[in-house]
């Protein structure tokens, strides 16, 4: 990876007043949350919008607007470069985490509550994964759209996947009518339903609760993975554009 892409990326979003003004706003609920004795790590709820909002730039608008002609003419690799961005966008998250973790320890400490170490820290590991896993499948749809649609694909598999999912178990259990046909082809082929929700699980997973699970935090390594290989793959082969997509 190039520690200048790293560095930039980290740059960009500190000096963006979007993310510095979301970032203020989540620590100030926290803070006033853990002041009032909160349940441990319920600010952290809020993240995955932010989370979306910090990555949905990653590769889109290097298309969009074209500048992705500037940066192929420099010495460094598509795939590093790629790699690079999602690590920058990452750290950035990951600094928003510890400073929202901080900001809920030091109002609980000074409104003297009970502070609940693991819980907490349980939850900012649960969303600091998170935060890659989104990251990794932001660039993975931007790499074949254009700017801020992987933001909708994103969002519209997560409406979309449970209430298909929904859908077909509802017509699993016709037996008459128009749909009976429908319905018997989905009690013979339990594997149609079940593919879905698998990847409804591994696409959009629940955090684990506490104690926390080990095996969820391997689900979303590889998960993310998988999709930054991807990315990758895509990324290095699309067509460069002259001028906006």
């Amino acid at each position: 990876m190039s520690a200048t892409v790293i560095l930039e990326t980290l740059r960009r979003h500190f000096a963006h007043i979007g993310y510095i003004a979301a970032l203020l706003l989540i620590m100030i609920i926290t803070a006033a949350m853990g002041s009032m004795d909160a349940p441990a790590g319920a600010a952290f709820g809020v993240f995955t919008l932010f989370i979306i909002l910090a990555g949905c730039q990653i590769i889109g608008p290097e298309f969009s607007k074209g500048t992705l002609q500037l940066i192929l003419s420099k010495p460094i690799h598509r795939s590093r470069y790629l790699l690079s961005r999602v690590a920058g966008v990452v750290l950035a998250v990951w600094i928003a985490i510890a400073l929202t973790f901080a900001a809920d320890l030091i109002s609980r400490a000074l409104g003297y509550h009970q502070i609940a170490w693991q819980t907490s820290g349980d939850m900012a590991i649960a969303v600091a994964a998170q935060a890659v896993l989104v990251c990794s499948l932001m660039p993975f749809f931007g790499s074949f759209t254009r700017s801020y649609l992987n933001v909708a694909i994103y969002l519209d598999g997560q409406i979309a996947l449970p209430l298909l999912g929904g859908l077909l178990d509802f017509l699993r259990r016709l037996d008459q009518g128009v749909f009976g046909t429908a319905g018997a082809f989905l009690r013979a082929h339990p594997g149609v339903i079940s593919a879905i929700r698998v990847v409804q699980e591994n696409l959009y997973p629940d955090r684990p609760g506490v104690p926390f699970d080990r095996n969820w935090l391997l689900m979303v390594a590889s998960n993310a993975s998988i999709a930054l290989l991807l990315a990758c793959l895509v990324f290095r082969t699309r067509e460069v554009p002259y001028g906006a997509d």
